[in-house]
Formats: C-alpha cells, structure tokens, sequence
C-alpha cells in the first residue's frame, strides 16, 4: 500500500545535495539546446554550490546549528525510566560480527546508549527499527550487540515494527506511560545522533512526558577551510534531511 511514509521516503531522495545537485545539473545540460544562456547560469550556480558544499567551514556552520542544540549527557538522571536508542540501520550479514553489521551511526547511538544505561541499570534500554530490507530487524541487530556488550536480555525492550522517529518515540512513550515505572515525572532518555535530536524533541514536545536528549554521532569537527572533501556535502545533506524532516513533521499535522 502506497502510504505517507512511502512518499516520504521517495520525497527526501531528492530534496538532498546528492543526488538532487547532479540531477539539476543533467538537466541544465538537456536546457542547453533551447536555453544557453540559463542552462549556463544555472550550471555555474550548481557547481559553485557544490564545491561550496565541500567545505567544512560551510558544511560545519549548517551542521553545528542542530549539533549545539543539545548537551552532551554526562549521566543518566535519576527519574528516567527507559533509555531510548533511536535506529540508524544495518547491514544484514550473518557471517560478520555484530559490530560490523551495524553501520557507524548506529552503533554510535547504542554505544552511548548502553553507556547511559550502566549508570542506571534498574531501567530499560529500548532498542528501535523496523527490518525494513531484510529478514531480521534493525532492532534485533542491535540488541545482539547489546548482549554481547553485557546488557542482560530481560534489560532490553525491542520495537521491531517501528519504521521511522516518529513511530519509535510513540512507542516509547507508550511503553514509559503504561509500565511499573509509571508517574508523571518518569523520564525517557533519548539517544540518537546529535543533527537527529532536534527533530526528535520536536516530536517528543507533542507528548506528555519527561525527556532528555542524548547526543552522539557528531559531524562538525575541525578541518582546514580549503580541504575540500565529499564527506562534508554528506554532513550537509544530513542536515538538509533532518529540516526536511521537521517541515514534513509541521505540515502533516497542520492539516490532522
């Protein structure tokens, strides 16, 4: 069934740097024939935004603006009552360990998550996502990383059907709101990268409930202004993606 998420899905493989750049400059080459002079002007504007791009001093200003929203979590607050490691995909291999099967944001995510959650083990670590292009879910991928880290099984609460953020956290404050740790200042901390977390508080904001934001898998980090690198249109595509993301968020339920 073609449904919003799908759509959503098709629309933000566009509405990035890669691919969208290299699409518009295709086509300004196709204007060339009946429109030189914007076929021109538009193929200089898209390279110029490309190498500009490229830069980490660009690419970091964008980055840092939803990095610096949130703190950095020293330790988990004393009222929380599960930890929420948001998903980030993986590489279904069952021949590989599973730190590898994990992609890098992931597994920066459960890191800090089970970090969190030693320093409070009396609460749940939520592990999240749907299996969406394989046979086993990306919350059961992380959670056998989080076995194999020590984290006891009956510790871990997996959501195995939740496809994107919003999904996750509902099912969340769900489980929070219904549990034995139960009370109007029970606590959910939620770790994720830190472009990730400002979408995520948004979401959160709708709901009743007590949070912390736990940022990981940073981007912005020093570099020389002139080393130009495709990694940093990457950064800035993550950041695009995360603004896409909150506008979506607004418009749907501006018309609910």
């Amino acid at each position: 069934m073609f449904d919003g998420f799908v759509l959503k899905k098709l629309i933000s493989m566009f509405v990035q740097v890669i691919p969208g750049v290299p699409i518009l400059l295709l086509i300004s080459l196709l204007l060339r024939r009946w429109l030189p002079k914007l076929s021109y002007e538009l193929s200089l504007f898209l390279t110029i935004l490309l190498i500009g791009l490229s830069l980490p001093s660009v690419s970091n200003h964008f980055v840092a603006k939803l990095e610096n929203s949130y703190p950095p979590l020293a330790e988990t607050p004393s009222d929380t009552a599960a930890v929420l490691v948001l998903g980030y995909g993986h590489n279904e291999a069952p021949d590989r360990p599973p730190n590898s099967i994990l992609t890098a944001g992931a597994l920066s995510r459960l890191m800090e998550g089970i970090r969190l959650w030693q320093s409070k083990p009396d609460t749940l670590l939520i592990v999240s996502g749907a299996g969406l292009y394989g046979s086993v879910s990306h919350a059961q991928a992380m959670k056998n990383m989080a076995l194999t880290l020590g984290v006891p099984d009956n510790k871990i609460t997996t959501f195995h059907h939740t496809r994107d953020t919003a999904e996750e956290i509902l099912a969340a404050v769900q489980l929070v709101q219904q549990s034995d740790h139960a009370s109007d200042t029970a606590r959910l901390v939620v770790v994720s990268s830190a472009t990730h977390l400002p979408r995520a508080a948004t979401m959160l904001n709708r709901h009743s409930i007590a949070f912390s934001m736990a940022p990981t898998d940073y981007l912005a980090g020093y570099a020389p202004w002139y080393r130009a690198d495709s990694n940093y249109v990457t950064n800035f595509d993550r950041a695009l993606h995360e603004w896409v993301g909150m506008l979506w968020f607004h418009l749907k339920h501006a018309f609910q």
